[in-house]
């Protein structure tokens, strides 16, 4: 198979994956995380052949999800949260790459493997979590104090 199948197999099965996630009442972006584990390379039923090819197309999807969710950022509506943002964000940071670390000692990883594992989580979840968030229209949503 050719790029234009991969492209195919990984639309349809993020439409796929979408649905099923709004039928579940669950964030659209779990359903397509979950459609693309489905057609990766290492599992059975119809997946990518041309990994590199789609591994550099994710890379770009990446970028411009970062690059979006930079447009809509605020500082003058940062600083309205700036309290919880300044000491929320490195909690969350820190927790989330203390618990990857963790999971991936548990699945037999080495330090440094599982510390990268642990950042990974991090920051994938950050943004999972801003996607979430602006997807139920709760972006900006928040009680601002007099």
């Amino acid at each position: 198979m050719g790029i234009a199948a991969d492209i195919t197999i990984i639309i349809v099965a993020g439409f796929i994956g979408g649905l099923i996630a709004k039928q579940l009442n669950q964030p659209l972006i779990l359903g397509y995380i979950l459609a693309g584990v489905l057609v990766g390379p290492f599992t059975v039923g119809p997946t990518v052949s041309g990994v590199h090819e789609i591994e550099l197309l994710a890379e770009i999807g990446v970028a411009l999800l970062l690059f979006a969710l930079g447009i809509e950022f605020s500082f003058s509506e940062l600083k309205k949260v700036k309290g919880v943002a300044l000491i929320g964000t490195p909690i969350q940071i820190l927790l989330t790459i203390a618990l990857g670390y963790g999971f991936g000692l548990l699945l037999g990883w080495d330090w440094l493997a599982s510390l990268w594992f642990g950042a990974l989580i991090s920051l994938s979840s950050t943004m999972v979590i801003l996607k979430t968030l602006e997807n139920q229209g709760n972006m900006g949503n928040y009680p601002v104090a007099s």
